[in-house]
């Protein structure tokens, strides 16, 4: 009787344990269609620098600037106030002297300082004072100021008109943080999407660094390729980026002092701004100021770079067993070394994972953009094509290009690499891509002469990754002729959120019949350019400028000063570098006597 009563005990504890794991299971459906409904949700795995990682106090609150705002410290906190205080008394001690009287060490610690918060410890995980702002539910259960900050790095606000709210996602993550564990961050939000929407697939938009997470994604997790219904790359970060490759290995066009003071700058800054820097850093030795940054850059690798495991994931394949026997062949670096070798192996079974996916019948696109030179901080700049920021090939998966400002060779014929149809023209109108030697070249798209940082400022790059989201109608770059494999560039959101919408709330009533006529045509213009998605270079930029002028001239804005480029500084640091080379101010009458005495001697030979 005992054993029947605790059976029956057992059973019913066991009944009510079933009722309350389907309770729960039905309460975890947060979306409207309960997860029966043609949209699938989808997850977006953001860039670099676009999730929010917070300072901390001691205790634990957010530490505020001096204007009591809160600090996010994505790249660093560059507090100039204390990075003064730090380098002014040996800054003044070695301009007196024109000696390092302590300068190149003030400098890396200051530098040094405004990463603190960044550093890794041996293990690979951060140690810093932060805290990650992120966002474990969709943007319907987000504050408002959550979804403008979403927005604001990721416009899919069609989408969410479309699909819902309840169906989009924002997976945020530290960039200097370490790359297994917001792998399997990412993993388990995966599952977690799929169990508050009710649907048994998701998509995934991993842009610029979270590429690099994708790759993770699929190696340390194939099983993941079960929950996955598309995959919409947008300029990924596959093969990482020669700028982070150059780092690692030391390679940097600011440490050849030639280029230092005649190019660097004016590849990062406008002209004028650069030739001034250029003139005034002369104060110091040449010698001096690279022995400052050759220190510096030293400390960053070594006490900052070298331990994040997420920027190792920005390495290229090709730059990594070099960087890593420079870096990390320390046995106190054996922890760290065993993660970026994973990684590494990540690396190079991207293709190879992605093409399980598409055998998965999984639809795979990618959204590129090219012909912009990558910023000129590594020596490998000026070498592929690129987005400023990552070289076409990681982005475009192997794709083959010319240079940016340079055609393919005259008489280049398709390769044909991945592409089995002769029917398919995948050379890019401009003749400097092959798409058909890309991974994907039936689903990959290119933006002409996109920048990466303003990819999302194209509204035709939203309106694509829109279309590819919310519905299955587009299958490749032939579906649709609103979104034709090359595109162009544009900037758009100065327009559309700002100008435009100022120019419609003008009380037209109030204003000339000739003012309002243009005002209306203008904004008819305008809103024509917008809705085209095929993008005419120039055609965005001269329907603005109209919109402007009429604006200006009914009063609703002022008229724009043109900025005018300082030519004076220009013309100083061009004739120092023609003179005098890079030498500072002190050794120009040395430089001066050398190439007197130089001349004489040519003149005795002769």
């Amino acid at each position: 009787m005992k054993k029947r009563i605790i059976s029956l005990l057992l059973a019913f504890a066991l009944l009510c344990s079933v009722c309350a794991i389907g309770a729960s299971a039905a309460t975890q459906v947060k979306t409207a269609c309960g997860g029966n409904c043609e949209h699938v949700p989808s997850i977006v795995i953001p860039g670099i620098g676009q999730s929010r990682v917070m300072l901390l106090n001691d205790d634990g609150t957010y530490k505020l600037d001096k204007d009591g705002h809160d600090i996010n410290c994505f790249p660093g906190y560059f507090d100039v106030s204390a990075i003064v205080k730090r380098v002014l008394v040996p800054a003044l001690l070695s301009i007196v002297t024109q000696q390092d009287i302590g300068f190149s060490k003030a400098v890396a610690d200051a530098v040094e300082n405004a990463f603190y918060m960044n550093k890794s410890d041996n293990n690979g995980k951060c140690t810093g004072p932060v805290k990650l702002e992120n966002y474990p539910y969709s943007l319907a259960e987000c504050t408002q100021e959550e979804k403008d900050y979403i927005y604001g790095c990721i416009p899919l606000q069609s989408y969410a008109q479309i699909a819902g709210e309840d169906h989009l996602y924002y997976f945020a993550y530290n960039s200097f943080g370490n790359n297994a564990d917001i792998v399997e961050e990412l993993y388990q939000f995966i599952q977690q999407v799929k169990a508050e929407t009710g649907h048994d697939k998701v998509n995934i938009v991993p842009i610029s660094m979270g590429g690099t997470l994708a790759n993770g994604l699929l190696e340390y997790h194939p099983e993941v390729i079960n929950d996955l219904h598309r995959v919409v790359y947008v300029v990924p970060a596959l093969d990482g980026s020669s700028i982070v490759g150059d780092v690692y290995n030391k390679r940097l066009t600011f440490l050849d002092p030639d280029y230092l003071y005649h190019g660097f700058l004016e590849g990062l800054m406008d002209p004028g701004t650069a030739a001034m820097i250029e003139t005034l850093v002369r104060i110091l030795p040449d010698r001096l100021l690279l022995k400052a940054l050759d220190v510096t850059v030293d400390r960053l690798l070594t006490e900052v770079f070298a331990n994040c495991t997420m920027l190792w994931a920005l390495c290229p394949s090709a730059d990594y067993e070099s960087a890593a026997a420079a870096l990390l062949s320390a046995p106190e670096k054996a922890v760290i070394k065993a993660q970026t070798d994973r990684y590494y192996q990540a690396q190079l079974h991207s293709h190879a994972n992605i093409r399980k996916m598409l055998d998965a019948g999984i639809e795979v696109f990618d959204v590129v953009d090219y012909d912009f030179p990558l910023y000129n901080v590594g020596a490998s700049w000026n070498r592929e094509n690129a987005d400023g920021v990552i070289d076409l090939n990681s982005t475009a998966m192997g794709v083959y290009s010319a240079n940016c400002g340079e055609t393919l060779p005259e008489g280049y014929a398709q390769q044909n690499t991945h592409c089995a149809n002769p029917d398919h023209n995948h050379i890019s109108p401009d003749n400097v891509v092959d798409a058909s030697t890309g991974l994907l070249p039936d689903t990959t798209f290119y933006f002409d002469g996109q920048g990466h940082e303003s990819t999302g400022r194209n509204d035709v790059i939203m309106k694509l990754a829109t279309a590819l989201l919310a519905d299955d109608r587009i299958t490749d770059v032939y579906s649709d002729p609103n979104f034709p494999q090359f595109n162009a560039a544009r900037d758009s959101k100065g327009l559309i959120n700002g100008t435009l919408p100022a120019a419609k709330a003008v009380d037209q009533s109030k204003l000339s019949a000739e003012d309002a006529a243009e005002l209306q045509a203008a904004i008819d213009e305008a809103e024509a350019v917008i809705a085209s998605t095929v993008v005419e270079p120039g055609k965005m930029e001269a329907a603005a400028a109209r919109l402007d002028a009429i604006l200006v001239k009914i009063g609703v804005r002022e008229a724009r000063s043109e900025k005018k480029e300082s030519t004076f500084f220009i013309g100083i640091s061009d004739a120092l570098y023609k003179g005098f080379g890079t030498a500072g101010f002190s050794q120009m009458p040395f430089v001066g006597v050398q190439r007197l005495f130089a001349a004489v001697l040519a003149l005795i030979r002769r």
